[in-house]
């Protein structure tokens, strides 16, 4: 088969046409508009109170004095540091699962570049 057979031209570019094949018979589109919906969601959660910018904001805070010295500049909580990185940890481990996914989610369709 020559080069010009195992590609197609389309409107985004020349794509290896078995690769495009399988796409058209398996990839579902619209988990992209799904993973756009998911992104809304962590930015929102993560900028809103008490959301992922505030805990690490707080537990900067907790360990500037800790660590360093420093004034407190963090008012005293019910939550230790630990507990603290702990559940800012848990919030940044969750994100980075659902950022593997996307990345599961695209790879599809970089193996449309033709060989």
């Amino acid at each position: 088969m020559s080069d010009v057979d195992a590609t197609v031209v389309t409107a985004y570019g020349r794509l290896d046409r078995a690769a495009l094949t399988r796409a058209q018979s398996s990839y579902d589109t619209a988990a992209l508009l799904n993973a756009v919906e998911e992104l809304d969601r962590i930015v929102a959660r993560a900028r809103g109170q008490d959301g992922l910018r505030d805990v690490l904001l707080r537990l900067h805070g907790m360990a500037h004095a800790v660590i360093n010295g420093a004034g407190m500049s963090v008012s005293t909580s019910q939550e230790s540091l630990p507990e603290l990185a702990f559940d800012a940890t848990a919030e940044i481990l969750q994100t980075i699962s659902t950022l593997q996914g996307w990345v599961k989610l695209i790879e599809p369709l970089e193996s449309l570049q033709p060989r």
